[in-house]
């Protein structure tokens, strides 16, 4: 089974990879494609990943059918017509949480399965020197494995309805108002170039951090004296602290901006009657939904980074011996 694995994994990394082992993006697509590759052992995971991108369509059908019922009050309809599409609103939804929760719990289980998958995938003939350097190496397997598990959760919510919804929400806002269309495009690609000039900083610190992760929990392991390497641990993990609160404050105030404006526009246009209040409330309820979608695309993107860091710290480990992980390098 070692033998198998570790050809595989061989051919999947490209040994000429040190060419461009500081390209992301590189880094990104053979994470992808290895944590693919554990996911095949899991078949039922594509299953109810099906399910989940069905459920993450229905909450902007939510917001379609709620726009209509108010177009209906304010053309003053009969009280039979709001309440049928008040009906079809609560149909919406309870299929919208039956599907979603039930993919969620099936998903998470598969998760727990994928991570254990990792682990034993790395465990095998770790060659250590020493206890200190086995536990150093076991911590950054561990590092891996949460970094990979967290990843798969995030898409598994948020993710797949930022995917569907990023997709579909422009889509849906060209044919109902071009120049909000435009908005959302300049929304999307300026929020978009934040996030990666922001995720590199991160890069960096994060890398630093999981240095001093695995130095002090390979002290713990054998002895008490760990006070310098609690001290550094700290320090180092307040910079990233501080690092988070300037990444998501940049993020949130452009996604403010952009709300605010298109908010004044469409008051603007309401006010001039060009717009019912019904639009607004459409339009608005798709703008809102944005913000939340691109959060998460940005914390699956962070996740990402510490996936692709902690993959780097198993590369440099010469205790794990399951693979050539110098083929990383």
């Amino acid at each position: 089974m070692a033998k198998t694995s570790e050809v595989n994994f061989t051919k999947l990394l490209n040994p000429h990879l040190s060419s461009i082992i500081n390209t992301v993006n590189a880094h990104t697509r053979k994470l992808i494609l290895f944590i693919l590759r554990i996911l095949r052992q899991e078949s039922a995971f594509f299953f109810w990943l099906f399910i989940r991108f069905i459920s993450a369509l229905l909450p902007l059908i939510t917001v379609y059918i709620f726009s209509l019922a108010i177009k209906l009050i304010e053309n003053k309809a009969s009280v039979d017509q709001v309440f049928t599409y008040i009906g079809i609103l609560f149909t919406v939804r309870i299929l919208d949480n039956v599907s979603r929760l039930i993919s969620i719990s099936r998903l998470e289980y598969h998760i727990s399965n994928v991570t254990f998958a990792v682990h034993n995938y790395f465990l095998t003939d770790i060659k250590a020197e020493s206890r200190e350097q086995r536990h150093e190496s076991i911590q950054a397997i561990r590092n891996f494995a949460d970094a990979t598990g967290l990843m798969l959760r995030l898409i598994r919510q948020p993710g797949i309805d930022s995917f569907v919804s990023l997709i579909t929400i422009p889509i849906i806002l060209l044919f109902v108002d071009f120049r909000i269309f435009i908005l959302e495009i300049a929304y999307i690609i300026i929020y978009y170039f934040i996030d990666t000039y922001t995720t590199q900083h991160y890069r960096y610190l994060r890398d630093i951090q999981n240095t001093k992760t695995e130095v002090y929990f390979a002290k713990l392991q054998d002895s008490n004296d760990i006070d310098l390497e609690q001290k550094s641990y700290t320090r180092h993990y307040n910079r990233l602290a501080k690092w988070n609160f300037t990444e998501w404050a940049l993020l949130q105030n452009s996604a403010v901006f952009f709300y605010a404006l298109i908010l004044m526009f469409l008051i603007f246009e309401v006010i001039n009657g060009q717009k019912d209040i019904s639009n607004l409330v459409l339009i608005m309820g798709y703008i809102t939904s944005t913000q939340t979608y691109l959060n998460s695309f940005s914390d699956i993107k962070d996740s990402l980074t510490d996936m692709s860091i902690a993959l780097e710290h198993l590369a440099k480990n010469k205790t794990i011996a399951v693979l050539d992980l110098d083929d990383l390098m």
